[in-house]
Formats: structure tokens, sequence, C-alpha cells
């Protein structure tokens, strides 16, 4: 078994890792503030990309008949009962 791994030199304080500087150096604030940015710029682009696709599912559904356009009458669809069938009314 080899046991020449150098633990000896090694810290255990973390900042001795560190590639960009001790801790509290101005090398740890602004990778701390890349990191905050960068996952702002993804959570954000996450959410336009989500909302370009329910945007495009939307006018699927609106071409396709079974989604009423905003501000116009639907008519007969999923939004009204329909004009024969099982009735939905318990009447008196």
């Amino acid at each position: 078994m080899f046991d020449s791994f150098p633990f000896d030199e090694w810290s255990d304080e973390i900042d001795a890792f560190w590639t960009f500087g001790p801790g509290g150096s101005i090398g740890t604030y602004i990778m701390t503030v890349l990191g905050i940015v960068l996952a702002i710029m993804a959570i954000v682009g996450w959410v336009r990309l989500e909302d370009r696709k329910l945007r495009a599912q939307a006018e699927a559904l609106r071409a396709a008949g079974g989604l009423p356009v905003p501000g116009m009458d639907p008519g007969p669809g999923p939004s009204q009962p329909p004009f024969a069938g099982p009735a939905t009314d318990p009447g008196s």
C-alpha cells in the first residue's frame, strides 16, 4: 500500500485551497457576486423560456378551437355546455 500523500502539508482551513485568494479577499467577493448574477440570469432565462412555451401552446390550442380568443364569444366548446348530450341541469 502506498502512503506517500502529503497530508502533513495540507491545512485544515478551506482558505488554503481557494484558487482566487484567501477568504475575505476581493477574489472571494467577485466570485460570489458572479455566482449570484449567474443564478439570477438562469432563473430569468428559465422563466422566459417557459413563458414562450406556454404562449406557443395557447396559440396551438386557439388554432385548434380548444381555447377561446380573449375578448371574443367563445361559442360552443369546452367553456360552454354542449348543445346535446346528457343533461347537466339538475332540474326542479
